[in-house]
């Protein structure tokens, strides 16, 4: 499948405090907001003296290890013999040996399997030496292609790291040495539609994460360090939303049989951290808890497993350390970086005087960065998007409004540079049980660069901001949820922000249902509207969901909860569903879709283009070969393909 060689040579790397004025000055394009990151998974050595990271060249993907001091590089490269390899992380060991992983995508023509994809775990020393292949089982696996992934690397164990694959009895976990490769111990093993384990502070495997057998939920099990039999902890449906916010394991404690998670208890409005107890499964006190969001982020220390820092995620990340020395810290971090980024612990040296950070917000793509602690100084690292600075970016600013029913709402606009008023788009997010962040976004600042204001509307149903105002918009669906994005609009003619007369409204999922929305429930507001990969038709929507996922399903469950029961409300389900009222539109729309959404079927875009069309409405739907439905996972060529057609469709509808 591959061959790797090492080729050890010293290079200057592209780094340093300021980019080059050749990059400054290069013209952006379409093509500068697709590209994959240049770099990622940089981590820390523990004596700090090195950065191992990989980074994208034009010969495939590269292991290297940066002196970032001197911004030189020792570089591994692995070979690459087709398009379809590609490495995923690296990590630290110790000083001198990393580990990284390594996956072959699998080789599909005319709908048949060529070569079969296949995930291994390497070690190798620091310059390339001693490189060795991770086993995990050898024979006794079920497939010579079942991947193989690191569950824990023991920081506390010299010489070997936990592994996870799918052995002939299920899943399995084994230690491994990192010298030679070879499988030490078979420490347990869970069933075949095991997902994931996690370990207390002594690597034994204390909390079990299962699929359900119909793939709409997880079941999450817990067991005391003592014990070998499981018990059912949680059952989890499984949602759109981004993230669980009712119960997720994060990682090992500092105690035998303690997991930090983040959750919900019961009763409670935001979601904060616990340090779970897998014996009895008691929540306990929160770790840490923010009075007014959900916890978006938390600093882990690897050498105590206890928690640095905690962030809630309001309009911005509110980042709070748990002792002062640390909050020295992050005070001091904040006053190095721009105030218009928000900063988050990538890794830090056993001694804890070097401090490998991100940085990233709505004009900095994120960046890395190494804080020396004991001189206070900062090193840039590198930028994920070294093509794009902060000069060619558009800043966003946080709007307040009140919805017509007097709920303080906000948004997000951003807005060139150029005189305004500008003319909008309206960008509602997906989810609906999701939010959009204070920071890049290649989608919205490509629009930003063709002239455009973006203004994403944070409205109820929306995730992050607690269990009340994701709740409220339950069953609110082209209601509470759909005027909460109006009344933003509203706000913006009113204040003079926004051209009233050049408004469109784009979307993907969630967002792309809102945008035939907002031209079906408020024709006289928008001039066009574009969805991508958009629900149109709630009752068929939702007899797809049960078709799908059973009648029974925690998935169905979910969704006869958000949106409603077809049985039970036919009638409030067809009165906001878009392709129902297709004779209301007035002005043009643009369908964009992947063929192969698995979440929203290309069906239901194909159900708003033959409603248009039957109506004499101007439309078109452009099918994506090959893709799904996250559309930020599509492939460069297809992303690039998605800017130019909205480009293409706002230029013709909004010009003056």
């Amino acid at each position: 499948m591959f061959r790797w060689f090492v080729r050890a040579a010293v290079a200057v790397l592209a780094m340093g405090a300021v980019q080059s004025s050749a990059q400054e000055q290069t013209p952006l394009s379409a093509e500068s907001f697709t590209r994959e990151p240049a770099i990622w998974s940089a981590t820390l050595s523990p004596d700090g003296r090195s950065v191992a990271a990989i980074q994208r060249s034009s010969q495939g993907d590269v292991l290297t290890i940066i002196d970032w001091r001197t911004r030189t590089a020792q570089i591994t490269q692995l070979a690459r013999t087709d398009r379809n390899l590609r490495l995923d992380w690296v990590a630290w060991k110790n000083d001198n040996r990393v580990v990284f992983s390594l996956t072959q995508e699998p080789v599909i023509r005319n709908q048949r399997v060529i070569t079969e994809g296949s995930t291994r775990v390497y070690a190798a020393n620091r310059d390339g030496s001693n490189a060795t292949l991770m086993e995990a089982g050898g024979a006794r696996h079920a497939s010579a292609y079942a991947p193989i992934f690191v569950i824990d690397l023991l920081r506390n164990v010299p010489d070997e790291i936990l592994l996870g694959s799918y052995s002939a009895n299920g899943f399995a976990v084994y230690r491994a040495n990192i010298g030679t490769g070879r499988v030490t111990s078979l420490v347990d093993f869970g069933e075949y539609n095991t997902a994931a384990m996690y370990v207390d502070s002594n690597g034994y495997p204390v909390m079990r994460v299962d699929y359900l057998t119909d793939n709409s939920g997880l079941r999450i099990y817990r067991r005391s360090p003592r014990q070998r039999d499981w018990t059912l902890a949680h059952e989890i449906r499984r949602s759109s939303a981004s993230q669980n916010r009712f119960f997720e394991p994060l990682g090992s404690g500092p105690g035998p049989g303690q997991v930090y998670v983040a959750a919900r208890s019961e009763g409670e409005e935001f979601q904060s951290i616990y340090l779970y107890d897998t014996a009895t499964g008691n929540l306990g006190n929160p770790v840490f808890r923010h009075e007014g969001a959900d916890v978006a982020v938390v600093w882990f220390d690897r050498n105590d497993h206890s928690v640095v820092v905690g962030c809630g995620e309001m309009q911005r990340w509110d980042c709070r350390a748990m002792t002062p020395d640390r909050q020295s810290l992050l005070d001091a971090l904040r006053r190095h970086l721009p105030a218009d980024v928000d900063i988050a612990l990538q890794d830090v040296t056993a001694d804890e005087n070097f401090w490998l950070v991100s940085a990233h917000g709505p004009r900095s793509p994120a960046s890395y960065y190494v804080y020396d602690r004991q001189n206070d100084a900062i090193s840039f690292l590198a930028s994920t998007q070294p093509q794009i600075t902060a000069q060619n970016l558009a800043p966003m600013r946080i709007v307040d409004y009140a919805s017509r029913d007097g709920t303080r709402l906000w948004g997000y606009l951003t807005e060139p540079t150029t005189p305004g008023p500008h003319p909008l788009v309206v960008v509602p997010h997906g989810g609906p049980e999701s939010r959009d962040s204070y920071s890049y976004d290649f989608f919205v600042q490509y629009l930003a660069w063709r002239g455009y204001a973006v203004f994403q509307p944070n409205f109820r149903g929306s995730e992050g901001s607690g269990r009340s105002f994701a709740t409220a918009g339950y069953r609110q669906w082209g209601r509470r949820m759909q005027d909460d994005i109006s009344d933003g609009v509203q706000n913006l003619i009113a204040n003079g922000v926004v051209d009233r007369d050049r408004i469109c409204i784009v979307g993907a999922s969630y967002g792309g249902y809102a945008a035939l929305a907002g031209v079906t429930l408020t024709p006289d507001l928008y001039r066009c509207a574009i969805s991508i990969a958009g629900v149109s038709d709630l009752v068929e929507m939702l007899n797809h969901e049960r078709s799908e996922e059973g009648r029974g399903s925690a998935a169905y469950s979910y969704w006869l909860q958000v949106i409603g029961d077809p049985s039970a409300n036919r009638d409030e389900l067809i009165a906001v569903s878009p392709a129902r009222h297709a004779a209301d539109v007035r002005v043009p729309v643009l369908l964009i879709h992947g063929e192969d959404d698995s979440i929203v079927p290309l069906e239901q875009s194909e159900i708003m283009r033959d409603a248009l069309n039957s109506a004499g409405r101007t439309t078109q739907l452009i099918e994506i070969e090959d893709e799904g439905h996250i559309w930020g996972a599509w492939s460069r060529e297809h992303r690039q393909r998605l800017l130019e057609e909205t480009d293409r469709f706002l230029a013709q509808h909004l010009a003056r």
